[in-house]
């Protein structure tokens, strides 16, 4: 089974590469952390996706120090990835130089993935902890044909400083998705939790549940999301700066009743890197959980 990588994000809140910041002591990755779990999860093989520019700087700051046996490949997506000559010209002219969002990474990297084979998608830049890699591949093992994700609760995911983007879900009483709107401007505020859309402030319930996009997902997903892209690329107005989302695209799958996607509770905190504010916060809790024995230090032995 394969686990789609994420890495092809710029980095702009956080201020640099952050697919390639240190936080363990040997000079680890957060990736790598996620990494250590899928293999123990029974993750097989991983696809990298990334922009080529930063292709040389992957391999030697992150692939390096992977065990040898692992098996892997690398995926590339660009602004001008799977765009017609004109809507290459449209998006110049709207100044868009960075990659499309999570959607549009899951189309680039479409032929590295299995066909008629279940997969997982994860962020570089998050961390996920076991239970919920594990809880994604038994339940892809055993329910190929339905999707599935990690879900956590928002008090858990949310920094104590500065704003981040949140999928908020809606569980029925079955643990089924049944709905899931992207958040960009999610912050605390003493003990609440404030998003803002469109100028206008919500408070949100700590207990809700939130996708980190820790997706497990078969090929149902692709032509939804081909489907989608040309509508997205129909509206050159939005070429600047909207993003086509991955979550946007199993809600969309989810209202008409294509696919029924289950919640696998991952029952832990989960952090990232989004903010420059992250990284210490992110190595105190990585040397927290080597000191109690959760992770190797350092984390890869076998070469």
């Amino acid at each position: 089974m394969k686990l789609l990588v994420l890495a092809a994000g710029i980095g702009s809140r956080f201020g640099g590469i952050k697919q390639l910041a240190k936080v363990g002591p040997n000079g680890e990755t957060l990736l790598e952390y996620s990494l250590f779990d899928a293999l123990r999860a029974g993750f097989s093989e991983i696809v990298f996706l990334v922009r080529p520019e930063i292709e040389e700087d992957f391999r030697t700051m992150v692939l390096s120090r992977l065990p040898a046996s692992m098996r892997w490949q690398f995926a590339y997506q660009t602004s001008t990835s799977m765009l017609d000559e004109k809507s290459i010209e449209q998006a110049r002219k709207s100044g868009r130089i960075k990659p499309w969002g999570t959607g549009h990474a899951l189309l680039c990297a479409r032929a590295q993935l299995w066909q008629h084979e279940p997969f997982a998608v994860i962020n570089a830049d998050d961390f996920y902890g076991p239970k919920a890699f594990a809880g994604v591949h038994a339940n892809l093992a055993a329910n190929p044909q339905e999707f599935c994700f990690a879900g956590y609760r928002l008090d858990d995911v949310v920094p104590h400083e500065g704003a981040v983007s949140r999928a908020i879900c809606t569980i029925d009483a079955d643990g089924f998705l049944t709905g899931i709107v992207e958040h960009k401007k999610v912050q605390r505020r003493g003990r609440e939790f404030i998003s803002e859309i469109d100028g206008k402030q919500y408070i949100l319930d700590p207990q809700t549940v939130v996708s980190m996009n820790l997706w497990g997902l078969n090929e149902v997903i692709f032509a939804w999301a081909e489907r989608m892209w040309r509508d997205f690329l129909s509206e050159p107005a939005d070429y600047g700066s909207k993003e086509f989302f991955l979550p946007d695209i199993v809600n969309a799958i989810v209202a008409h009743g294509a696919v029924r996607v289950r919640m696998i509770p991952a029952s832990m905190q989960s952090f990232g890197l989004t903010n420059p504010g992250d990284l210490e916060e992110t190595r105190e809790r990585i040397a927290r959980m080597i000191a109690k024995g959760d992770y190797p230090a350092p984390l890869w032995r076998e070469k």
